[in-house]
């Protein structure tokens, strides 16, 4: 009964992309569930089953290796394509209307939606940038804009958005100072959000070491509470419920927890405790803290939102010793990661509500506790802030990933992931500073035992070692 269901879906893909099947197509649509299988042990959702159909169909993807090498990439990444949010125009996404996080996530849906295929790199960042700095406020202006552009002929508008328009000039660093679509100008950076950690829907218990607000949605103000009252925040009936210091309330709505005069958070049902540090938990953060309910499952998450320069300071890749040029790459690298899925991947999880996680799956993050205990890596990184690296035009941020320590040389995106869509990751280069006998991590992109070795042993400025692990990138000081 299934394969019939799934094969009926794949006339319905066919349809609506217009295209006809080949003989290959055919036989390989009918072996979805089985690649799926060999990478995740169990067969795909009927909405899994139709994205990577989809790609079958469209000549995406076109041998059964090709097939299996996207979806263990896609695994690799954390994604579990087809499960992310559909399109939604007007009224309420995820309890919030209009707001700048769900139409920067539904950019691309919405794209594909009126012009039939996916945006570049370039014509995302685009829309998005007039999202962030506000020259589109809401789904609809944005909907009318991009049918606006399509009945002239256009993918986008002129490079002179939000008021400016990007300057470029080569400093005697060889780092280009220009606005990078996409990417907000503010002095500490964008605000990026971080996914912390999840409940089955108990109550996650939040608290401050000044006053802070409880608000429900974007911006509503529910109440101001003082230095360390507590908060708990559950979820169950499709509701909410917000309890303590004298606050009891029931909403459908998302609950961000901000804190007011620089105060600091602290989610006290949250442990990460230290293993050389006796009785130090990472559980403090600067920033806000929403709890929101992700889509699809029953987790309940905490999330950290914050500017971009204050998440770096909690960046626990390193303990902040070792050579300077080593964490200036690093911090570049970690900078450019983060900004990647906010702007152009619109999150590593828009299901549930976050940028990029806390974990090695992402990159590891401790929050105000570790900034505290590393301030020589705040310092340091502070002397490259802004710096991203970008494709050759400068235009886009790339995926700086970034691994512990090689076999003796890095492995190309393809050779490792079977994929050509990231050429910058495209080239296998010796990494001769290596310890391990066998690759620590992915192996793709630059290796920190490598890098560490390149600064200190080398003489290596951050500079080269980034230019050597990430094959025609520019790199940009975009604010």
């Amino acid at each position: 009964m299934k394969k019939i269901i799934f094969i009926g879906l794949a006339a319905v893909i066919m349809l609506l992309v217009g295209e006809v099947r080949t003989a290959d197509a055919a036989g390989l649509s009918d072996r979805v569930n089985e690649a799926y299988r060999k990478i995740y042990s169990v067969n795909p959702t009927p909405a899994e089953n139709i994205y990577w159909l989809g790609r079958v169909v469209k000549g995406e993807k076109k041998t059964f290796e090709a097939l299996v090498g996207a979806i263990a990439y896609q695994r690799a990444l954390g994604n579990k394509p087809g499960v992310a949010v559909t399109l939604k125009t007007g009224g309420k996404v995820n309890g919030v209307k209009d707001d700048k996080q769900t139409m920067t996530v539904q950019t691309l849906p919405l794209f594909v939606k009126i012009y039939g295929n996916d945006p570049t790199n370039t014509e995302k960042a685009w829309w998005r940038k007039r999202i962030s700095c506000g020259e589109i406020t809401s789904m609809k202006a944005l909907e009318n804009s991009m049918l606006y552009h399509k009945s002239k002929g256009a993918r986008k508008g002129s490079d002179t958005i939000c008021g400016q328009k990007g300057s470029s000039g080569l400093s005697s660093s060889g780092v280009t100072s220009r606005q990078v679509a996409g990417v907000s100008t503010h002095p500490m950076g964008d605000q990026v959000r971080i996914g912390i950690f999840n409940t089955n829907g108990s109550a996650i218990k939040v608290t401050a070491d000044n006053k802070f607000q409880i608000r429900e949605g974007a911006s509503k103000i529910l109440a101001t509470l003082g230095k360390e009252d507590d908060v708990q925040v559950s979820w169950s009936g499709g509701k909410y419920h917000v309890r303590g210091s004298g606050i009891e309330l029931d909403t459908t709505n998302i609950i961000r927890l901000v804190p007011l005069n620089q105060g600091i958070m602290q989610i006290k049902s949250y442990n990460d405790k230290s293993t050389t540090i006796a009785g130090k938990n990472y559980n403090r953060f600067r920033g806000i803290i929403e709890i929101r309910k992700c889509d699809g499952c029953n987790e309940l998450w905490a999330i950290n939102e914050l500017r971009t320069e204050y998440y770096l300071r909690g960046l626990a890749e390193t303990s902040g010793d070792g050579p300077e040029e080593y964490i200036k790459a690093l911090g570049v690298a970690a900078r450019t990661y983060v900004l990647y899925h906010k702007v152009v991947t619109g999150g590593r999880n828009t299901a549930k509500g976050y940028d990029i996680g806390r974990t090695p799956d992402d990159q590891i993050y401790r929050g105000y506790e570790y900034e505290i205990i590393t301030p020589r890596m705040a310092s340091i990184f502070n002397q490259v802030k802004g710096i991203i690296a970008t494709d050759g035009e400068g235009d886009t941020p790339v995926s700086t990933v970034y691994f512990s320590d090689s076999d003796g040389r890095t492995r190309s995106a393809k050779e490792a992931w079977q994929t050509s869509r990231f050429p910058h990751l495209q080239k296998s280069v010796e990494d001769p500073y290596h310890v391990a006998s066998s690759c620590n991590g992915h192996c793709v992109g630059m290796s920190a035992q490598g890098a560490y070795g390149f600064a200190g042993k080398a003489g290596w400025t951050w500079q080269k070692i980034l230019n050597y692990y990430y094959s025609g990138i520019k790199l940009v000081k975009a604010y």
